[in-house]
């Protein structure tokens, strides 16, 4: 081989590295700085690690959000019919009152992060309320729906983190 075709050659590699790179990072494959800590809303330690082994489903929402609060029940019933997966619930630039009545208003049986200045929210990247992320069980992120969805949507957003 020439000098000239391995050089072309690792130039492809190069880019094709590249390219996977970026793919992954945007499209999922990505937790570094994904896997967050923080206090619930009723005051408990949180750690997102401390449910790896298993798919995880994250949903950014708040008390003020209408499209929040129509697809919850949905999610409620999507967590009740998956117990094989972590739901977990992030209250995002609200007042703790007002996330916590909400939480009792719609029976959310998960746990329920409080980000009242947006800190977790932001490592996500997202353009809005309500943005559902989906972890695979090594906690690499897989799928991102942001707005509203349906069962049927949280149940694709599942399939594609197993």
């Amino acid at each position: 081989m020439s000098v000239k075709r391995i050089a072309v050659a690792a130039l492809i590699v190069a880019l094709a590295a590249v390219v996977a790179w970026a793919v992954a990072t945007r499209a999922g494959g990505k937790s570094g700085g994904t896997v967050f800590t923080g206090t619930t809303l009723d005051g408990a330690s949180f750690e997102l690690a401390a449910y790896r082994g298993k798919p995880v489903v994250v949903n950014f929402w708040a008390s003020w959000c209408g499209w929040c609060a129509k697809e919850m029940p949905d999610l409620v019933a999507f967590a009740a019919a998956h117990p094989e997966v972590q739901v977990v619930g992030v209250d995002v630039n609200d007042q703790q009152g007002a996330g916590q009545q909400f939480v009792q208003q719609y029976g959310l049986p998960f746990p329920n992060v409080f980000d009242p200045d947006g800190a977790v929210f932001e490592k996500f990247e997202s353009e809005g309320l309500p943005t559902t992320v989906f972890f695979d069980k090594d906690l690499n992120v897989r799928h991102k729906i942001v707005g509203a969805t349906d069962r049927q949507g949280f149940e694709a957003g599942l399939q594609k983190a197993l």
